[in-house]
């Protein structure tokens, strides 16, 4: 799976705005073969931050979207509407799960991996997936490699705040998580309320 991340801020009073252009950008990209998923979800720390991320097959799928009139969006973005910050993308997926929740609750957790630890934490994160597997609250989980960078971040949605407090105090994930392999750290953990959520038109 390919994966693109971006952090925007959107601009003050323009927040429906934002949302009406991320919603309408999504939707261009809802019947192109290889299309899988495109979220817009609202940092809880703050209402005008939000990340997007963008699911597709491979990356020649999304090139060939890109291609197309639809992959035009970016032209004519209003002026000031919203601003991004420097994150980690483009990505690939390493590692997937599918739980049995709904649920609008969006985690977010990078970690900075030297190049020589990939493989041991490519076989933590596979135990990892085995223990979240199992907790009722999950949606999905999706783990995902930097493409240009030593980056990972994983991506997990849950039914509600609840299921991630009931994760994050489970024996079995407090044992699996707090021995992360040498040369990689956790830099960063951030939730989010999942406001949009478009999966491939039928």
């Amino acid at each position: 799976m390919f994966v693109l991340n971006e952090i925007l801020n959107f601009g003050i009073g323009r927040r429906q705005e934002a949302w009406d252009r991320l919603a309408w950008i999504h939707s261009t990209m809802a019947p192109h073969d290889g299309f899988i998923e495109a979220i817009v979800a609202k940092y809880l720390g703050e209402s005008h931050r939000h990340t997007i991320m963008r699911f597709w097959r491979d990356q020649a799928a999304f090139e060939a979207f890109r291609a197309t009139p639809d992959g035009s969006y970016g032209k004519g973005r209003p002026a000031g509407i919203y601003e991004g910050e420097k994150v980690v993308t483009p990505l690939n997926s390493i590692a997937d799960v599918d739980g049995p929740a709904q649920g609008n609750f969006l985690v977010k957790v990078q970690h900075a991996v030297e190049e020589s630890a990939w493989p041991a934490f490519i076989e933590y994160q596979m135990a990892v997936k085995e223990v979240g597997s199992q907790i009722p609250g999950l949606v999905w989980a999706r783990q995902c490699r930097g493409r240009d960078e030593n980056a990972a971040i994983a991506v997990v949605r849950f039914q509600d705040r609840e299921s991630w407090e009931q994760l994050v105090d489970d024996p079995m994930f407090v044992a699996s998580t707090s021995n992360l392999p040498e040369g990689v750290t956790v830099t960063r953990t951030e939730a989010f309320e999942i406001v949009s959520d478009v999966l491939p038109a039928k």
